[in-house]
C-alpha cells in the first residue's frame, strides 16, 4: 500500500509542478499588474504589434489625492511610440460611468492628471481639436480633469480604447480595448 501511495504522491507532485512551470509567465503577468506598471498583452494593429504601456502615479492610489496615468502604444517589434494615438477613456467605479472622453496624443505619450475637488461633473484642462476630434494636451503637460473623481474609495476600472493611430483623423474600423482595475484606498 504504501509503494501505490508514493508513486501517486510522486505523479501527483510532478503533474502540479509541470502545470505550474506552464502557468507561470502568466503568474509573472498577473503580478506585474497589480503593481504600478501595468504592461499589456500586445494587440495586432495591421502588420504591426502594439503594446500598451500604463503607470499610475503614485503607485498606490488614494481617494482624494491627486492621480496621474502616463500611458503609451508601442510598436513592440521596433519599440518606438506609435504616433498620434486617440483613445476614448472611461472611468466607472461599481458600474457607475464617471467620466468618458476623448483624448489625442501627437508624439505618443499620454498624460492625465484627476485632480479631486467639487467641479461636477468634471471640467477637463486642455485643447479640444477638431481634426481629431479629442482633447490635446499642451505642449507635454498633462490633461487636468478636476471632479469628483477618485474622491471616495473603491475598485474603479478604466478603460482605454485606442480609436484611431498615425494621423488626427484616421479612425480604426475596430478600436483596440485595454481594461484596468484600479484599487483606491482610504
Amino acid at each position: 500500500m504504501s509503494k501505490s501511495f508514493s508513486k501517486t504522491s510522486v505523479f501527483v507532485i510532478i503533474l502540479f509542478v509541470i502545470v505550474l512551470l506552464n502557468n507561470m509567465s502568466y503568474i509573472k503577468v498577473s503580478v506585474g499588474q497589480m503593481g504600478r506598471d501595468h504592461n499589456m498583452p500586445s494587440a495586432n494593429l495591421g502588420d504591426r504589434k502594439a503594446l500598451l504601456i500604463f503607470k499610475s502615479e503614485p503607485s498606490q492610489l488614494i481617494s482624494g489625492k491627486n492621480v496621474g496615468f502616463n500611458f503609451n502604444l508601442k510598436d513592440n517589434d521596433t519599440g518606438n511610440n506609435i504616433l498620434h494615438v486617440t483613445y476614448l477613456v472611461t472611468l466607472m467605479r461599481e458600474g457607475q460611468r464617471l467620466f468618458t472622453e476623448t483624448v489625442h496624443t501627437h508624439d505618443g505619450n499620454m498624460s492625465l492628471l484627476f485632480v479631486p475637488d467639487g467641479t461636477t461633473p468634471y471640467k477637463v484642462g486642455a485643447n479640444f481639436d477638431g481634426l481629431s476630434a479629442s482633447y490635446i494636451s499642451e505642449f507635454g503637460s498633462p490633461i487636468k480633469i478636476n471632479g469628483p473623481l477618485f474622491a471616495t474609495p473603491g475598485n474603479y476600472s478604466l478603460s482605454l480604447e485606442v480609436t484611431g493611430v498615425d494621423f488626427d483623423n484616421l479612425f480604426l474600423p475596430v478600436p483596440l480595448k485595454f481594461d484596468f482595475s484600479i484599487p483606491v484606498r482610504n
